[in-house]
């Protein structure tokens, strides 16, 4: 521990005042999901959260500087941190962990008056009846809180708010609401002729006027009308990126099962957080978990709102059978149980977004005749269920398994899975991800180019980030190989045919590492 550090950390929470506490908390906006907020009531508790969502750190120190400086806290950043003027000045020009849409609400609540809020309070009653309630103190950042957690705010939908400051004769502040607009919709504009470029000189390897291309719809319906859509991946965080991660079965064997802990697996764990995180994800690993309690977790998040976030993704690293995981207590698990928590029906805000599953586990006892590897099955006799295990139909949902059914997935009891490995390996490669454009001609871009920025900008990525694309590629690598197994003793020549299904309505792109590198 280094006890200079949190010693800094204690002096700056000690000199914080409550509301400049809650005013940081607001201004962290998605980097804090609610149960986060509950737990926070002084400055250190602010920074542990922070800090274990890899925002915060000795070595590290933009968001708290960027947080400090957006409440008017310069004298900590001076005299604490011992920020010079130059940084004070590039913290006020910009922000890159406080997104603009909540540096506008932060300033629209600090420019109204109690009396204001009050007014405004009485508007929102008909949609939250429990505002008094809530927001005793007329605080206007609680009540902007409360209209996200309602849906009835956004930083796609402002209308409400909107028509609520001007109710109250706040013109200036629904100007406010307007420049920002403005500037988004600049911004998007401009974002939309840097990657025309990038797509034409990818293709030519030349300087190309964009503005003189236009769409030839000369010879009937012109090619973009049967360009699939892609999903947005525009939130920060995207979503949560959940690992379920069962290596000790020692209670599995008290109830005398035959099965072995699943050594290697803190590697693969280690692995898919930082390919993920690296990707906007807001990673969580939950360890050793039973079956009750896989089933347990699982259900919690369904019934969290993903409103704010685009997707959700989850890894469940264990031992298994036909379309089943074992918790750590031998209780099988349907894939399809775990599955069906995230469907329209169960989970509303995930409705019409993706549900990305991983399952590394065998998928039965089969071996499809380096390092020596080890079977991830349970060693027990096993009922046949022809049928396998049902997987879900409902739209938006990928699930991949590490092996065809009936078969068996491999792992190292040292360096990890090869479904695991294989699939973050080709997550940082480079080479692979972005070289894939060469497969769409110059032509097809002309056309491409004449639609929405969601479908151009798409369109150009998917070539390279499609997810079905890089889990074909992890198939390919994985099933040109041939691996040595020790099976009761015997070394065995082994293949291994990962699979997955997919009902996604849309081209799946993974989002680029935050600082525009594969991570590593």
């Amino acid at each position: 521990m280094d006890t200079a550090f949190r010693a800094t950390e204690l002096k700056i929470s000690n000199a914080l005042r409550t509301e400049e506490l809650l005013s940081m908390i607001f201004l962290c906006g998605k980097n804090l999901h609610e149960r986060d907020k509950e737990n926070i009531t002084e400055g250190v508790a602010l920074f542990s959260i922070l800090e274990k969502k890899g925002l915060h750190s000795k070595e590290d120190l933009l968001f708290l500087k960027e947080l400090l400086s957006r409440i008017g806290r310069i004298d900590i950043l001076k005299d604490v941190l011992n920020t010079t003027k130059n940084e004070m000045e590039e913290l006020k020009r910009s922000f890159q962990h406080i997104s603009s849409y909540r540096s506008m609400l932060y300033d629209i609540s600090e420019n109204i008056a109690k009396a204001e809020t009050d007014n405004i309070m009485h508007l929102v009653e008909q949609e939250i009846n429990n505002i008094r309630k809530i927001n005793g103190k007329k605080c206007m950042m609680v009540v902007l809180s409360e209209m996200e957690k309602k849906g009835t705010l956004s930083e796609e939908d402002l209308k409400t708010l909107h028509a609520y400051l001007k109710a109250i004769n706040r013109a200036d502040l629904c100007q406010k609401i307007d420049n920002f607009v403005k500037e988004q919709y600049n911004q998007r504009k401009g974002l939309d002729v840097k990657f025309q470029k990038m797509a034409i000189q990818e293709v030519s390897g030349a300087e190309i006027n964009v503005g003189s291309i236009q769409p030839d719809t000369s010879n009937g319906p012109s090619l973009q009308n049967n360009l699939l859509e892609t999903y947005d991946m525009e939130k920060i965080p995207h979503g949560w990126c959940i690992i379920l991660n069962n290596h000790d079965f020692k209670e599995a064997r008290s109830n005398k099962m035959q099965v072995k802990d699943r050594d290697g697996t803190e590697k693969d764990a280690e692995a898919i957080e930082t390919v993920f995180r690296s990707r906007g994800y807001e990673v969580i690993q939950e360890k050793n978990l039973t079956g009750e309690k896989m089933l347990k977790i699982i259900n919690n998040y369904a019934k969290e709102d993903h409103t704010g976030r685009d997707s959700f993704v989850c890894f469940v690293l264990s031992h298994g059978d036909k379309g089943i995981v074992f918790g750590t207590d031998g209780m099988k698990v349907s894939v399809k149980d775990l599955t069906d928590c995230f469907n329209g029906q169960n989970c509303p805000s995930l409705f019409g977004k993706p549900k990305i599953f991983f399952i590394q586990a065998c998928q039965g006892d089969q071996s499809d005749t380096g390092v020596t590897y080890v079977s991830d099955s349970m060693e027990l006799v096993y009922v046949t269920d022809a049928n396998g295990g049902r997987l879900p139909i409902t739209a938006d949902f990928l699930t991949a398994f590490a092996c065809f059914k009936d078969y068996e997935s491999l792992r190292d009891q040292t360096a990890g899975t090869v479904y695991i490995q294989t699939l973050c390996t080709v997550l940082q490669d480079n080479q692979f991800l972005f070289s894939q454009v060469s497969l769409v001609s110059s032509e097809e871009f002309k056309y491409r180019l004449g639609d929405s920025l969601s479908c151009k900008v798409g369109a150009f990525f998917a070539t390279k980030m499609d997810l079905t694309r890089i889990l074909t590629k992890v198939q390919e690598k994985i099933a040109d190989k041939v691996y040595k197994v020790n099976k009761k003793g015997q070394f065995l020549n082994v293949k291994q045919m990962p699979t997955y299904q997919s009902t996604l309505r849309k081209i799946l792109i993974l989002p680029i590492p935050s600082n525009g590198l594969q991570a590593s």
